[in-house]
């Protein structure tokens, strides 16, 4: 008896050590090794690998050079300047494809910004957010058929072009839950869905101001315009993501992010790019200055 008692005390003090050889794998084939996190890997090579999506004026890229910029482009630039960190832009993606990119730890964080919608909040963690997105319909310039009834819309003789898995895709299906979809794939660029609506092949689709005045100024002979009377539909935070689970790399960008929020690094950013002053809805600052009643 006295011997079977030692022998579960050593036992019970192998387990409190952690001893590796107490784990075994899933295949009964040895100790399994503990997977790197997205944050350790960051702490490990000092750099964020970043992946993104073209959102002007958040992030934009010179066709010519290839140069980055953007609002949520430089702001991501200025996190890895307080933390000391490299920020490396390794691939474009789609918005409705990046929560998978991260998932498979191909990048560390989706680094141009994107709404944080509930199905895409399963999927991904998000930062507080950088700053916010108005949503509306909008169709080609010249089609007056829902202006000042906007509701009409939501009828099974009408298309919306969105892209799956993206945001837009959610506001469609909880706003116009009876058009019928023009569905493109996850990883498509955002412009081929408003193309879509230009071309004829959707009547409308759901987006803000500054995409849609992107594309109009590229496309000046196929200009979408904001159905007229219509309310917001949606207001999003526009946040940088990181794979679900991976908190402390979120974290980390959070105290970043709240520290050049407090000391106007994202304002002068935005002031920067905001064609129209006031036009980006900015993000409240978490105090009141002066005495509070």
């Amino acid at each position: 008896m006295k011997n079977k008692l030692s022998v579960v005390a050593v036992v019970v003090a192998l387990v409190a050590l952690g001893m590796p050889f107490l784990h075994s794998s899933d295949k009964g084939g040895g100790p399994v090794a503990k997977k790197e996190t997205a944050f350790e890997r960051v702490m490990r090579t000092r750099t964020i690998r970043c992946a993104y999506a073209m959102w002007p004026p958040f992030a934009m890229s010179d066709p010519n050079t290839g140069a980055k910029s953007g609002i949520n482009h430089e702001v991501m630039e200025a996190i890895g300047k307080v933390a000391n960190l490299k920020i490396e832009w390794l691939e474009e993606v789609g918005f409705g494809s990046f929560p998978e990119q991260l998932r498979t730890g191909k990048e560390d964080v989706f680094c141009s910004g994107a709404w944080m919608s509930v199905p895409r909040g399963q999927r991904v963690e998000y930062t507080a957010p950088i700053e916010y997105s108005v949503l509306y319909a909008y169709v080609r310039e010249g089609d007056a058929r829902f202006d000042g009834k906007p509701e009409s819309l939501n009828d099974e003789h009408y298309t919306m072009a969105l892209v799956d898995g993206s945001t837009n895709k959610a506001v469609t299906d909880a706003v116009f839950s009876k058009v019928k979809q023009y569905a493109l794939p996850g990883n498509s660029d955002d412009s081929q869905a408003m193309l879509a609506v230009a071309m004829g092949k959707s009547d409308a689709v759901v987006f803000d101001d500054f995409l849609i005045g992107d594309f109009n100024a590229h496309n000046p002979s196929a200009k979408l315009r904001r159905v007229a009377g219509m309310a917001p539909l949606r207001t999003f935070g526009a946040a940088y993501g990181v794979a679900k689970g991976e908190w402390e790399l979120r974290d980390l960008l959070n105290v970043a992010l709240s520290e050049l929020q407090l000391n106007g690094t994202v304002e002068r950013i935005i002031k920067k790019y905001e064609t129209t002053p006031g036009s980006v809805v900015r993000v409240a600052k978490p105090y009141a200055s002066g005495p509070v009643n």
